[in-house]
């Protein structure tokens, strides 16, 4: 009778192990998990208590560079922490957004992204180590970048119609540089072309200056650059701004004509700067993140700074950011597809 019952106990032991176990397993799950949430909430309330870096993805000096590095001093004055902008160029932007795309989640690796590296530039290249949407969080969309069509001197076309006439008689003759393949500079200049009717040849360039400086010395006939790249060659006389691409004349460059006005009616095209953070950094990080820029764009010598440059300071939310990325990725991959780029 003992060995029965003995037997009987040591069955029911058994068949109920599998549940002690997955018990067991679930507790410890939990237990970590609430570690784990612990952890970061102490982390996003601390946030920062160490430096941050700053990843561009352009050379130094660029449209993104100048901006990013006006941040980084004010970021530093107002928490105390180091806040290093690091230069990450190629690939058109990629290389550096995918620094950041896998980096830690924890709000001390940012990207300081614009349209070009982020809805532009990534559907020209056929495999990515990252997704732009999905691995990226938007935090703010902190300034618009005009663009401007600029020719050397050398160039007989003092107006937009004179040049659209010279680039009709003389098809694939003139050339244009840009700062990569699928770059902003060069699907503004694919869009005007198209819309004028011309063709003209691309000369690609590591980045926004070395294809300005190209310009400058009069090696490439023309650019659509942002228009704070431009602006030190114009007054140097080594470029001729022919029209702005903005709605309006630009108050840095009040005798330069809109396309509006040069003849080439609707044809408008800006660009962004924006603040990125790895997907999956908690959201009291972006939202500190967020109220700080905002209240940097709000400062009044920031504003002057950046319209100097001709940059329209703005200061969205993380959702308002996310929906404008969400529609240019779409309105891009298009037009990206039907340039054959």
């Amino acid at each position: 009778m003992k060995a029965k019952t003995s037997s009987a106990a040591r069955l029911r032991f058994l068949l109920q192990l599998p549940v002690r176990l997955f018990l067991g397993m679930a507790a410890l799950l939990v237990v970590g998990c609430l570690t784990a949430f612990s952890a970061l909430a102490a982390t996003a309330s601390n946030y920062p208590s160490r430096p941050i870096k700053l990843v561009v993805p352009f050379p130094p000096g660029g449209s993104s560079d100048i901006p990013a590095r006006l941040i980084a001093k004010k970021l530093e004055d107002a928490w105390g922490q180091a806040v290093v902008v690091e230069n990450r160029a190629g690939a058109t932007g990629t290389i550096g957004e995918s620094h950041v795309a896998h980096a830690k989640p924890d709000g001390y690796t940012l990207l300081v992204a614009t349209s070009s590296s982020h809805t532009m530039g990534p559907y020209t290249i056929k495999k990515l180590s990252y997704d732009p949407v999905k691995d990226l969080a938007p935090v703010t969309l902190f300034a618009w970048v005009p663009h401007l069509i600029v020719a050397h001197p050398s160039v007989q076309a003092a107006t937009v119609q004179e040049l659209i006439a010279v680039a009709r008689g003389r098809p694939g003759e003139l050339n244009y540089s840009t700062s990569g393949n699928g770059s902003s500079v060069h699907l503004a200049t694919e869009i005007f072309s198209r819309r004028a009717g011309i063709q003209m040849t691309q000369i690609p360039y590591r980045g926004v200056n070395p294809a300005a400086l190209a310009v400058a010395s009069g090696q490439v006939q023309l650019m659509f650059p942002p228009a704070v790249v431009a602006l030190p060659h114009i007054e140097s006389g080594s470029m001729r701004a022919l029209a702005t691409l903005t709605p309006e004349r630009l108050p840095s460059l009040p005798e330069v004509p809109t396309m509006d006005e040069a003849g080439l009616a609707g044809y408008q095209f800006s660009t962004w700067l924006g603040l990125l953070a790895p997907a999956g950094t908690p959201d009291e990080i972006i939202l500190a993140l967020q109220a700080e820029l905002a209240r940097i764009m709000s400062e009044p010598e920031v504003r002057q700074t950046l319209a100097e440059m001709s940059f329209t300071p703005t200061a969205t939310t993380p959702g308002e950011f996310g929906a404008i990325i969400q529609r240019e990725t779409a309105e891009h991959k298009a037009l990206i597809a039907g340039l054959g780029l």
